[in-house]
């Protein structure tokens, strides 16, 4: 379990966190606001994919989206905590649907929808986010104007 951890701790660092990082700077929200947003993105991804054929899962789908709007919209900024069993199942499933795609077959929505949530729960996990820097001016333009 201890690789698992370690594996799952390096794919946050190196693969999740500066998109992430990056989007949060972006858009000036928090990562706990970031992370409730992809989770009702997610959720409204699969309202796109659902069948229509059972009427229990559309209700439970569409209470879900609700929730996570609620959620998203009521308390964005409130700290967030990460579920590491849907960090590795998700991770599982991406690896399925990596083979799958190799083989010859066609892209999941499930994968897609796993992307997402796998992006969420790296959001949760980001302690602070760093600020962004400016680009430095060029030296061309000091010299340029010299105040007088």
């Amino acid at each position: 379990m201890r690789a698992l951890s370690r594996l799952d701790a390096w794919l946050g660092k190196t693969l999740f966190h500066p998109p992430i990082i990056l989007a949060c700077q972006l858009t000036r929200q928090t990562q706990y606001a970031m992370h409730r947003a992809l989770w009702f993105f997610a959720a409204c991804h699969a309202t796109v994919y659902l069948e229509w054929d059972d009427w229990f899962w559309v209700v439970f789908i569409w209470f879900f989206v609700a929730l996570t709007l609620l959620n998203a919209t009521v308390y964005p900024d409130w700290p967030a905590i990460s579920v590491r069993a849907f960090r590795l199942f998700w991770f599982f499933l991406l690896i399925g649907q990596a083979t799958l795609t190799l083989l010859g077959g066609d892209l999941l929505a499930s994968s897609v929808r796993s992307v997402i949530i796998l992006f969420a729960e790296y959001a949760a996990t980001i302690k602070t986010i760093p600020p962004r820097r400016k680009r430095e001016r060029r030296a061309s333009a000091k010299e340029a104007f010299n105040g007088q």
